[in-house]
């Protein structure tokens, strides 16, 4: 399970809902894993399919602001993106179409969430020391 704590805060107040957001769904798809494979396979894809939708969102956002607050992480934070965009969306397109075995689940699952712990401590924290300070 994924835990938000204010060391992962950016400076950005959107940004961190987002992040947390993140973090919940994720939570969320822990807890599914969990359960039996009855009602596993459709909750798990509604909480994929907003995760798809919400990290595209959040990428967006974030870049802008690295962008704008000129930080020196943004080229790194694109290139991070765009890796995560790829693994997950291989993810998703293998559960979609029922490609997808627990093992390989369980796997893709830890994989993708040790990225956003490493991500977000690693990069996206940078912007707080970019932003104008009051």
């Amino acid at each position: 399970m994924l835990n938000w704590h204010e060391g992962l805060t950016t400076g950005v107040p959107d940004l961190d809902v987002h992040h947390q957001e993140i973090f919940q769904k994720f939570n969320e798809f822990y807890a599914t894993m969990l359960r039996g494979p009855g009602a596993k396979r459709e909750e798990a894809g509604k909480i994929l399919d907003y995760l798809q939708f919400y990290a595209q969102l959040h990428f967006k956002r974030e870049e802008e602001l690295m962008e704008k607050y000129n930080c020196p992480a943004a080229e790194e934070n694109k290139r991070a993106h765009a890796e995560f965009l790829k693994e997950f969306g291989s993810f998703y397109t293998q559960w979609q179409t029922g490609g997808m075995d627990l093992a390989l689940a369980n796997d893709t699952f830890v994989k993708l969430m040790d990225w956003i712990v490493n991500h977000i401590q690693g990069v996206d924290t940078q912007l707080y020391k970019c932003l104008p300070k009051p």
